[in-house]
């Protein structure tokens, strides 16, 4: 493979994610509010387990590789698989009740790497440049405007304060995930650590499940709420998952988390070809500035696979 191609591979992967999860934004819009937000996640994770354990299976098999993980690698997997059951994706959809999707995008999702970026400097993982520097204002920024059109815009009040605390408290939840999984996936097969971290949530919202399904809970759930269902666990979960952590190996936390912001032009792109949204110019000035900030940020990773690369 081009050494060019090849380096650049995990920054399309992410972008490929983010369309995936914008997507599932809205599909989570149209049909996922049918459901109880602990009963969908612990189904959504439950229902590809089987196929992630049988496809490790063959990995391992087909590598004549033993299945092993060191004990305190199984326990932080465990913790991240509970922190994205309850606390990143079950919290997200409890947080809407209270807050808007607007501010969702700028709370839940356009603090993750400032936290980030803090909690890596902090550990020294990283190093800050005039790019990042003005990159990651910028983004933010940048995301507020494209959320900030209409009446159902960004806005802070009383009104929205319990789900905006909940939307700033899962941004550093997901900043701890990406940082303790940066640890993992240099190790470990991506696939052997999706089917711990599914397995470990799924089985954290069991007792949800059990506790709130039943067979007239099911018979109220339309096609279209199972529709939504069955895409957010095979292309936002199980596809989305594996192709993040992928990815999330090869650049590492922060330039990692700094995509994050693609997820609301991705939505905003989704909503207006699934459910006929309308696009205003403020959003398209939002989206220039957000594609602007990533460049700056990764300008940096890029001219180190420029001068990685052999020359002719």
């Amino acid at each position: 493979m081009n050494p060019l191609l090849s380096r650049l591979l995990p920054h399309l992967g992410f972008i490929l994610v983010y369309i995936l999860w914008g997507i599932n934004i809205i599909s989570m819009k149209v049909g996922g509010g049918e459901w109880d937000a602990l009963v969908f996640n612990g189904i959504r994770f439950a229902s590809i387990i089987p196929f992630l354990w049988v496809y490790t299976y063959f990995y391992y098999r087909s590598r004549s590789l033993k299945l092993w993980i060191a004990k305190k690698d199984l326990l932080l997997i465990s913790g991240l698989g509970v922190l994205t059951a309850i606390g990143m994706e079950s919290l997200l959809q409890y947080s809407l009740q209270f807050s808007s999707a607007a501010n969702a995008a700028v709370l839940g999702r356009g603090f993750m790497p400032i936290l980030t970026v803090i909690i890596a400097l902090s550990a020294r993982q990283m190093r800050i440049t005039w790019r990042v520097a003005l990159g990651i204002p910028l983004a933010f920024i940048s995301v507020i405007l494209i959320v900030s059109s209409g009446a159902s815009g960004f806005h802070l009040g009383t009104d929205t304060m319990r789900g905006d605390l909940l939307l700033l408290f899962r941004s550093l939840l997901g900043a701890v995930y990406l940082i303790g999984m940066n640890r993992l996936v240099i190790k470990y097969p991506i696939i052997l650590l999706l089917s711990l971290e599914m397995t470990a949530g799924a089985l954290s919202l069991l007792p949800f499940v059990i506790w709130k399904m039943d067979a007239a809970y099911l018979s109220g759930i339309t096609y279209v709420g199972w529709l939504s269902l069955g895409y957010t666990a095979v292309f936002a979960t199980a596809i989305g998952f594996t192709l993040h952590n992928w990815s999330l190996a090869r650049i590492g936390p922060f330039k990692a988390s700094v995509y994050g912001y693609l997820l609301p032009i991705s939505a905003a792109v989704a909503g207006i070809l699934m459910i006929n949204e309308t696009i205003t110019l403020f959003q398209c000035l939002g989206g220039v500035g957000v594609l602007t900030a990533m460049y700056l940020v990764q300008r940096d990773r890029m001219q180190d696979i420029r001068k990685s690369m052999p020359s002719e």
